[in-house]
């Protein structure tokens, strides 16, 4: 299977070998996802075109032939690449539900790799830590595909799970794949539900004019889901062999209840005409007359054993001709190879190779242009560049307003207290002297002792304060209402809060709704002295000489407790005691309570400037803190904006350069590809002319 286009090669490695290291070292200098999610679209296309790039990149610089193999699962892949490479290699298949291209070549030593969709490689010192490794991602790939589909995505593991693992790289001694320069690809089992590693290996070798192989066991030859996927193969391929997989030791039941050589093992050539005629479908028809798709029957499984057989009889020197011809003549596998052998050696096979390899590197330079081409990363460097400067502008404006001293924006409310009081209403003395007058009443008509008067006295004189009280604080809180709650701001301070974006009459409002609370009104007590009440004294009084203080602790007890009959009351004080006694309470309210209700206006004004002034601080350093925070990834964003641009026009440039180098290739190859069609036409047209 040797094939001869070392030139070629030569020449198109001297163009791809550079654009793929320019590109490689850009997507390295590339902001990361995480530093820089907004180019995450860009990053992941550049990682797909370098990885088929670097596809398409060994398969010219290691002039390898690229055999792809398909087939559902367990449909004899692996036992097919044993034969093909003369060597045991079908280990490296160690869990074929693992949507992962396994690529198996020569080497001299045995060495395993995997690669993941970031690039990322690892490598395993043999088959089975490899195998474990692959177990234990099967695992992490399913919770995420699982986890997508919850979310209502469909999967793509770049995004959900770039971690996956992409391909696997085996190198095993294998004398058969060394004198070919093949790699065996083994693809996943198609109709897996982890579909995106099919999507992916069509997408890697689609236009590259690899053959395929496709295996199937002729028990499923008939089922159709089994080819759903084959006519997306033929678009992709300009040769795929389809391998039946049959058994030749398969026995059937004969009528007499013994044990016979089954059709497939006598004559396999009739399963595949009845596949033909009964259930190819007319694509699959259309491929075979036009030599896209031929079918080979052939029992891989002796013919593993027989090209091992042969290796190890190589090996130790005992070679038994009949039984290599034995093999041969039963396995169908020699056929089979002389065919894929034919094809690699074709003209065909290398004039579609040179076209196909070189259109696919230009797809690949055109896309990875488009990838950079666009605005986005302009546009997102313009949109930060103007996020940034507002954010500056914030954070000057806010740095400016710590600098103030907020309790003087309250001067004027501190100068205007004092009128408060003037402005409340005093209708409502009338109504507390009226009271007053009706407590008193009430207890000089009652036995009620002098201390019960007070007591009779005080609710009303606190009742008025608290109401005064109240009176006071709506009366404030409206002034405040319309003047940004006292405050009185500068034309600077104002343009200050707006290029800050703090709404300082919200935090104004919100502190004019907590207005009064914790502030509590003192409310006036009555207190009146025992001589400031007159008393009258009866005759025995005068010849005892008993003074008023005497005679009022004799009528109302010591401490004021004693309970006295209306009738001795009555007798003891007269109007003129009455009188006093409203006097009293008159002077009491009018010279207490404005002093008490002037100390709660001042408490009310204090404490909310207090609080109006705290707010106003905490909030500007709330926002300082947050706008500090946000300038620190606005300009990290900035510095890779400006790394990304740098990086995309590298490639851009880059791009356009090998694009450019890759037509004046491809113009040569048109030319090639024409002469050598010419050739082989010319003797058709001779041998139609000397039939004429």
């Amino acid at each position: 299977m040797k094939t001869d286009m070392q030139a070629f090669c030569q020449e198109l490695s001297k163009e791809l070998e550079p654009f793929g290291e320019e590109l490689r070292q850009a997507l390295a200098d590339l902001p990361s996802r995480k530093e820089f999610a907004k180019i995450d679209a860009h990053v992941l296309g550049l990682q797909e075109v370098q990885q088929r790039l670097s596809t398409l990149r060994e398969k010219v610089s290691k002039q390898s032939t690229f055999l792809l193999i398909f087939g559902p699962l367990k449909s004899g892949k692996s036992t097919l690449m044993n034969a093909l490479s003369g060597a045991y290699v079908s280990e490296v298949s160690s869990l074929p539900a693992y949507p992962a291209l396994v690529y198996v070549k020569n080497g001299e030593q045995r060495r395993f790799e995997a690669t993941d969709y970031e690039g990322h490689r690892r490598d395993f010192p043999d088959n089975v830590s490899m195998a474990e490794a692959v177990q234990r991602d099967h695992a992490h790939l399913a919770d995420a595909i699982v986890a997508a589909e919850n979310n209502g995505d469909t999967f793509d593991p770049q995004k959900h799970y770039p971690q996956a693992i992409r391909r696997m790289d085996i190198e095993v001694p294998a004398a058969s794949l060394a004198e070919s320069g093949s790699v065996l690809v083994d693809t996943p089992g198609l109709y897996s539900r982890m579909r995106f590693g099919y999507d992916q290996m069509t997408r890697d070798f689609r236009d590259t004019a690899t053959c395929a192989i496709f295996v199937v066991k002729t028990d499923n030859l008939f089922f159709e889901k089994v080819f759903e996927e084959f006519e997306e193969l033929l678009n992709c391929f300009s040769r795929i062999f389809l391998v039946a997989n049959i058994d030749s030791s398969k026995q059937d039941l004969s009528p007499d209840g013994t044990l016979k050589p089954s059709l497939e093992s006598l004559d396999p050539d009739k399963i595949i005409d009845s596949f033909r005629s009964l259930s190819m479908s007319a694509t699959l028809s259309s491929a075979i007359e036009n030599g896209q798709l031929k079918i080979y029957p052939i029992d891989l499984q002796k013919a593993a054993t027989r090209m091992l057989s042969k290796r190890a009889d190589a090996a130790s020197e005992t070679v038994d001709d009949e039984v290599s011809v034995s093999g041969h003549r039963d396995d169908g596998f020699d056929a089979f190879v002389d065919d894929l052998t034919g094809y690699l050696n074709s003209s065909d096979y290398f004039q579609d190779f040179k076209r196909d390899s070189v259109r696919l590197a230009r797809d690949l330079s055109e896309e990875a242009g488009q990838l950079v081409a666009g605005d986005d990363v302009a546009e997102l460097r313009q949109d930060t560049r103007e996020e940034l400067e507002r954010e500056r502008t914030r954070l000057a404006a806010l740095q400016k307003l710590e600098q103030q001293n907020w309790e003087h924006a309250f001067n004027k409310l501190h100068a205007n207290r004092g009128r408060l009081l003037e402005e409340l209403n005093e209708d409502n003395a009338e109504q507390l002297e009226k009271s007053c007058q009706e407590q008193l009443s009430a207890w000089m008509d009652s036995d009620e002792s002098w201390n019960e008067l007070l007591a009779r006295l005080n609710p009303e004189i606190e009742q008025e304060s608290l109401r005064q009280s109240g009176l006071l604080l709506e009366h404030l809180r409206e002034q405040l209402k319309d003047e940004h709650a006292g405050a009185e701001f500068s034309e600077a301070q104002l343009t200050a809060f707006r290029d800050a974006g703090l709404q300082v009459d919200k935090i104004l409002d919100g502190c004019l709704q907590d207005l009064g609370k914790g502030t509590h009104a003192v409310t006036p007590q009555l207190e009146v002295a025992t001589e400031d009440i007159p008393v009258k004294r009866t005759m025995g009084d005068y010849l005892k000489f008993r003074g008023r203080s005497r005679v009022w602790q004799r009528v109302f007890g010591d401490d004021g407790n004693r309970n006295v009959p209306s009738d001795v009351k009555k007798a003891r004080l007269g109007n003129d005691s009455v009188e006093q006694l409203h006097a009293i309470a008159r002077d009491a309210v009018s010279r207490q309570m404005p002093e008490l209700l002037q100390r709660y206006a001042d408490e009310l004004a204090d404490a909310h400037v207090s609080r109006c002034v705290a707010a106003i601080r905490q909030k500007i350093s709330e926002l300082r803190s947050a706008t500090e925070k946000s300038i620190t990834p606005l300009e990290s964003t900035m510095q890779s904006c400006v790394r990304a641009q740098e990086v995309f026009d590298r490639i851009k440039a880059s791009s356009a350069r090998f694009s450019q180098e890759l037509s004046e290739l491809q113009s040569q190859v048109e030319l090639d590809h024409e002469a050598t069609s010419e050739v082989e036409v010319e003797p058709r047209v001779r041998e139609a002319v000397a039939e004429g």
